[in-house]
């Protein structure tokens, strides 16, 4: 046998050793996927445990103030800025919460919903985030749900019920069910608890990506116990204040992280108001 045989031989032999022990070594490397939801306490059921803290609270004067961010996607430096510049204004602005209005994935990873609940753990003030139609990509629906919770929820602070209603009919066929108008109905219908409301949807009705055959049900239904001081969405990634319908009923569009700014809206006395913050 010759020299480069022999040499040949060993070198296979130790790179199907090396082979091996690489392969037991890291089974988990191969046994992992992007798709798997496997997330701490820290990072389950956030939207209950911030709305518990929510209605804790007790508001110390007559004006609700809250910081409305969404459609972040990838854009992780601007949502670092755009939570220390919060937790900044918080000595000068007396903030009650935040809401994320919805596509805090973009491809509905698990791990981009961890990447992005980071940044919001960081919030020195509670937080909810609304369901968007790019978080409901792939299983992003799921990591939702153990993430954050039900994709419609209520809460009640300071006599004021807000409404998360998931609005992404696209994502769901247009099947005649998203939005749910029998649940928003029953949210909206009056009682004791709760003198006026404000709903949050991540897609306007207006929008292509809302159930076109729901839209007339929608607009009905808002209007119908005239209680909605307002209706806020993401979606559109631009800020804007309207009224689509006839109806009166006002519309506040929020601007999405790409654009370095964020909303307050500044409820007193049921009326609401509007500004802008944009970073330095």
């Amino acid at each position: 046998m010759s020299k480069n045989n022999s040499k040949f031989k060993a070198n296979t032999v130790v790179l199907i050793i090396i082979s091996i022990l690489f392969i037991t070594s890291c089974e988990k490397v191969f046994d992992y996927s992007p798709y798997v939801i496997d997330f701490d306490e820290e990072n389950t059921n956030t939207n209950s445990k911030n709305i518990q803290k929510i209605i804790s609270s007790e508001n110390s004067d007559d004006t609700i103030i809250i910081a409305f961010t969404g459609d972040s996607h990838l854009e992780y430096d601007e949502f670092d800025e755009i939570v220390n510049t919060i937790n900044n204004l918080k000595s000068t602005i007396n903030f009650d919460f935040a809401v994320h209005m919805g596509d805090i994935a973009d491809f509905g990873l698990p791990k981009q919903y961890l990447w992005a609940n980071k940044y919001l753990l960081n919030l020195d003030i509670p937080y909810v985030v609304t369901l968007g139609n790019h978080d409901l990509v792939g299983n992003g629906g799921d990591a939702y749900k153990e993430m954050f919770g039900e994709f419609d929820f209520s809460f009640i602070y300071d006599s004021i019920k807000f409404i998360s209603l998931n609005t992404n009919g696209m994502e769901f066929s247009f099947n005649g069910n998203v939005p749910d108008i029998s649940w928003l109905d029953s949210q909206l219908k009056p009682n004791n608890n709760f003198a006026k409301a404000v709903l949050l949807i991540h897609v306007p009705p207006t929008n292509r990506d809302f159930d076109s055959s729901l839209e007339i049900p929608f607009q009905n239904t808002i209007t119908k116990y005239n209680n909605v001081i307002c209706v806020v969405h993401g979606h559109t990634h631009h800020h804007s204040v309207y009224v689509p319908y006839e109806d009166s009923m006002s519309y506040i569009g929020i601007y999405s992280m790409k654009k370095k700014k964020f909303n307050i809206l500044k409820i007193v006395n049921n009326k609401f108001s509007v500004s802008t913050y944009e970073l330095k």
